[in-house]
């Protein structure tokens, strides 16, 4: 830690989560530097005291112990206990959300909005969700953080929407299980669209009219063995085929 006991470190970690906001990797990275992290959240640094919340929030604190003294590090100022508390009543509600029951397949109206979608998910268990299509709603990478919730999803339509590289690396970080994506028409960029290469579930992929570059079409190719359907159409790289 630096001479002035930690406050440059925690303005430089303030300005790498905010471009990499809950990037697995980079909160990985950040895990090993749980003893300064404590020790400034114990200071009353709020940096550190939402950084802390992620780590748990990502069961990245592997020793139960240090869990423990995560959360006791965290009670221990009253903005850590309102960090905390915010945490808390996040994982209760994902905890309701992932509840067997509810439907299996879910269409939302084509003018529907990012609230619309977390008003609508906050209405009961999703535990069943396999299929979600925001095809031609009005929905952006805002609504990522309610579809990350849907661990059960398979299917999941995006075509014609305003998501775009943001909300694709949440999903990606979170969706283990989804087999086939469209995300026809939508801006994300061709940098972005590499990012699916971390999504190995995947066994149908729609990139049509979308930024896709012949390199990145190559490097998801090879990355992704179990997709089976990739549509390129009106797209660089199909025109490359």
């Amino acid at each position: 830690m630096c001479d002035d006991e930690g406050d440059l470190w925690s303005f430089m970690l303030e300005k790498l989560l905010s471009c990499c906001y809950k990037r697995r990797k980079f909160l990985q990275v950040v895990a090993t530097l749980l003893g300064p992290l404590m020790l400034r959240a114990l200071r009353n640094d709020e940096t550190c005291q939402r950084t802390l919340c992620s780590l748990l929030e990502f069961d990245l604190i592997e020793d139960r112990d240090f869990q423990l003294q995560t959360v006791t590090t965290l009670q221990s100022t009253n903005s850590g206990k309102r960090h905390y508390a915010v945490l808390c009543e996040r994982q209760m509600h994902l905890r309701q959300v992932q509840q067997r029951g509810g439907p299996r397949k879910l269409v939302l109206p084509c003018k529907s909005t990012d609230a619309d979608v977390s008003r609508l998910l906050s209405s009961g268990s999703f535990g069943n969700l396999e299929c979600l299509s925001l095809a031609f709603t009005q929905v952006t990478s805002a609504c990522a953080e309610e579809i990350i919730k849907l661990s059960s999803l398979k299917y999941l339509s995006l075509w014609s929407t305003q998501f775009d590289d943001s909300g694709l690396r949440l999903l990606s970080e979170h969706l283990r299980n989804l087999h086939t994506l469209d995300l026809c028409e939508t801006p994300i960029s061709d940098h972005g669209l590499a990012i699916l290469a971390e999504m190995k579930s995947l066994r149908k992929l729609n990139l049509n009219s979308t930024k896709l570059q012949p390199e990145t079409f190559a490097w998801l190719k090879k990355n992704l063995p179990l997709v089976k359907e990739f549509d390129i159409r009106y797209t660089d790289a199909w025109a490359c085929t």
